[in-house]
């Protein structure tokens, strides 16, 4: 029995205790067996370094970070996995859903807050990564700027670029040159992802330089968000950029992935 704020999470459900933001929380339906889930790369445990001494003050000071082998779904989120769980009564359906340029089964879904995220995680038996989960996923162990190697390739991403012909989101997977160095895809641009770690500007100054599993401030108003979206310029989009939003705020830029812990250190 875990316990996530005001919740408890009792194999697996959300049952309600003093109240989840001011609305009633039922407990969590899970998918059958014959639901397929969306693929996983398992990213084997093992240090990296976190943040970036070039970066911005949020960034630094770097600090070296410890994690246990967990799974990260390869794929950003698609409105074709998360209908599932509208049909299912268990999640929220967005404005975008119905939407004729943002609400295609293979396009990530967008429009959802952190508790829709949370809450479709929850529902294939999974969780939202940390910040440190995916940051690691991202850039790996060699201090990489971006997903992949080298100098920002607009080609790699979708991003606000000229070349780039996606107006807004892309169909998930679509710049295979932009996969991280475990093989997860579009963690630089498309949506920004919602993490479950709550926001502090100096979070990195007040932590020590050596952390295991590190799981972000035990409370806060705001929850990170990572990777930039298809709005975004290169600077927003690097591995380390880390954003806030206000875990009730929809748009259309912000979607999210799934993780799993694993075994093994």
């Amino acid at each position: 029995m875990d316990r996530i704020g005001s919740l408890w999470l009792v194999g697996g459900l959300c049952v309600l205790v003093e109240g989840c933001y001011g609305h009633t929380v039922l407990p969590r339906r899970t998918p059958g067996l014959s639901q397929a889930l969306p693929t996983v790369v398992k990213i084997a445990g093992g240090a990296f370094t976190m943040g970036d001494m070039t970066g911005d003050p949020t960034e630094h000071p770097e600090r070296r970070v410890h994690l246990s082998t967990f799974y990260i779904e390869k794929y950003e989120v698609t409105n074709a996995a998360y209908r599932e769980c509208v049909r299912a009564t268990a999640c929220t359906e967005t404005a975008e859903m119905d939407s004729s340029e943002l609400g295609a089964d293979g396009l990530p879904v967008v429009g959802v807050s952190w508790f829709d995220a949370h809450t479709y995680c929850q529902w294939v038996g999974r969780r939202l990564p940390t910040e440190a989960e995916w940051e690691y996923a991202a850039r790996g162990r060699d201090l990489r700027k971006w997903p992949w190697e080298g100098a920002f390739d607009p080609t790699n991403a979708n991003t606000r670029d000229p070349l780039d012909t996606f107006p807004r989101t892309a169909p998930v997977g679509s710049f295979a040159g932009g996969e991280s160095p475990f093989g997860v895809m579009d963690m630089a641009g498309n949506v920004a992802e919602w993490v479950s770690d709550y926001f502090d500007p100096i979070a990195y100054q007040q932590t020590e330089a050596e952390l295991a599993n590190p799981q972000g401030p035990i409370s806060g108003r705001d929850r990170v968000v990572r990777g930039g979206s298809w709005a975004d310029g290169p600077h927003r989009v690097r591995t380390t950029y880390r954003s806030t939003k206000s875990p009730t705020e929809v748009d259309n830029s912000t979607g999210f992935r799934c993780v799993a812990s694993g075994s093994g250190n």
